[in-house]
């Protein structure tokens, strides 16, 4: 509220006495209206989730969560004061507040942390854990708990039948309550392999008596498999694999945001397609668009448009596979275009007809799926969206012949945490490593 209250008050004071221009505004107006910053604020960024803990958590996520909080708060006072309010105030004073909203709540935000990582050097505001079990996943659960996450501490290990992780002291007691009290821990994870069922249904069963931890299962499911949907019927819970879908005010959210931002795209770069149109068919035999096959949403075939990068007489053989560095069926003018993924930009095409989206996991073609499917599991789901020109594997330098398995994993992190904010993201991420990448051939 200090930061929200400062930002209002000082867009008031630099509109109406420090800039030029400036007409008579109501104090009193303006002084009513910060019931309605704060108010707006408060809801928006506890709608935001920026007021739950979660030490996992980074810097730059939530600095989006604060960008998109002030545009909320921004535009909630457009809507309010433009449609409904009778009375106008200075358009120049809320985008001012707009801007020091946000400067004013990443100050805050970010002295804070800076707090609580001193705090959690000197062992304050430490979430303590208990490990019970053993196995695969509870290695992975603690490796990723003593990384680079601070807030944690791994307190002991319970129930270990004699298979210690990392340099956790293993703890013995009589019972999972007694082992909590003794540890002092105020977060159970329980994991156990799956030919030990027995012991992880005994433990699961002693954890419903604590009622001061909170306690996590670690489910014998692959990430790729996981659908993040738990649900009941009659009383049964129902984990959905497969349970990523979104919802129709999303899809068209999406399709609104694709046809605007490719439409925009293609009247600010129709003399770049004129200029590499020339070129390509100046400098190699063939056509100056090259059309494949690729796969889309609910596994639906398409053809997908690029410059055409390769030479027509240059067979790629009876097994089709990825360009590799040096293919011999590039052209020099294609080797650049593939460089800059200029190559790409026909796809606007691709997205205004409804085939593709702007953002998603990228397309692969139909002969290559089948392998995929039967290598990486869960490939298929990354078919719950559509086929996008850039998307979230990529900027994060998961182009070309890189790890399928990792790409996937990151497409399907997409999948399951779509919003406009994250596409809109994902554009900028674009613009600023997304374009040249090494691994382009």
């Amino acid at each position: 509220m200090v930061a929200v209250l400062g930002a209002w008050f000082l867009s008031y004071f630099l509109r109406f006495f420090v800039l030029p221009g400036a007409q008579s505004d109501s104090w009193k107006l303006f002084s009513a209206l910060s019931i309605l910053a704060c108010a707006s604020s408060l809801y928006f960024l506890n709608r935001n989730k920026l007021y739950e803990v979660d030490v996992s958590n980074t810097w730059r996520k939530e600095m989006g969560e604060l960008l998109k909080t002030s545009l909320e708060v921004f535009l909630t006072f457009v809507f309010v004061y433009y449609f409904i309010f009778p009375k106008k105030i200075s358009r120049l004073a809320l985008l001012l507040f707009f801007a020091f909203h946000f400067i004013f709540l990443v100050i805050i935000r970010t002295l804070i942390s800076k707090y609580f990582l001193h705090a959690y050097k000197h062992g304050k505001f430490v979430r303590h854990i208990l490990l019970v079990g053993y196995g695969k996943n509870l290695e992975e659960y603690y490796e990723a708990a003593t990384g680079t996450i601070q807030g944690l501490k791994i307190v002991g290990q319970y129930w270990g039948k004699g298979q210690s992780i990392g340099e956790v002291s293993s703890v013995v007691a009589s019972s999972l309550e007694k082992a909590v009290q003794a540890t002092n821990a105020d977060m159970v994870i329980i994991s156990f392999p799956m030919d030990d069922n027995e012991s992880e249904q005994q433990m699961v069963k002693e954890s419903l008596d604590l009622l001061d931890q909170r306690v996590q299962l670690l489910p014998h499911i692959p990430k790729s498999y996981v659908g993040t949907l738990i649900s009941d019927f009659h009383f049964i819970p129902i984990l959905k694999i497969n349970g990523i879908e979104m919802s129709f005010l999303k899809r068209m959210q999406k399709r609104i945001f694709d046809i605007v931002s490719c439409s925009l795209g293609i009247i600010l770069l129709s003399p770049l397609f004129l200029i590499i149109s020339v070129l390509v068919k100046c400098t190699s035999k063939g056509p100056v668009f090259f059309k494949q096959k690729r796969v889309t949403r609910d596994g639906k075939v398409f053809n997908m448009f690029k410059f055409r990068s390769m030479r027509t007489e240059i067979s790629e053989g009876d097994h089709p596979h990825w360009t590799e560095e040096n293919d011999p069926r590039i052209t020099k003018i294609g080797r650049i275009l593939r460089k800059t993924s200029l190559d790409e930009i026909p796809q606007f095409f691709n997205v205004i007809g409804g085939s593709m989206s702007l953002i998603g996991p990228r397309p692969e073609r139909p002969e290559l799926e089948d392998g995929f499917k039967k290598t990486v599991p869960g490939y298929a789901m990354r078919h719950r969206m559509k086929a996008g020109i850039s998307g979230w594997a990529q900027v994060n330098g998961l182009r070309g012949n890189t790890s399928l398995s990792k790409r996937i994993d990151f497409d399907l992190y997409y999948v399951r945490n779509w919003s406009v904010w994250f596409d809109l993201k994902i554009v900028l991420l674009t613009f600023f490593k997304g374009f040249i990448n090494k691994n382009a051939y």
